[in-house]
């Protein structure tokens, strides 16, 4: 993972509401952003500011169902963030 990339995404985790959103995403239960407003209470251009920062950094993807927008989590992108971080471990050194 580019350090951009890692820039980008670390900021859209950084935001409570975001997290909120991606949470309810991952569930798997809640596909349709309508239904995203029963569980974060915000706007709706709040909603979609939110949900375009999480899609910009590749944390969701979404596509369009009739009127419906649907959403999904981008299980490649959480995999490369799992393998940057495995990569801030400390190394022991056995002796």
């Amino acid at each position: 993972m580019d350090t951009k990339s890692l820039v980008k995404l670390a900021k859209s985790l950084s935001d409570p509401t975001r997290l909120r959103l991606l949470q309810e995403i991952a569930k798997g239960e809640i596909t349709v952003c309508a239904d995203l407003f029963q569980h974060v209470p915000i706007s709706q251009p709040s909603m979609s500011q939110h949900l375009k920062a999480l899609g910009d950094a590749g944390l969701i993807e979404s596509h369009k169902e009739g009127r419906n927008m649907c959403m999904s989590i981008n299980t490649e992108k959480l995999k490369e963030l799992e393998d940057f971080l495995q990569l801030l471990k400390p190394v022991t050194v056995k002796g």
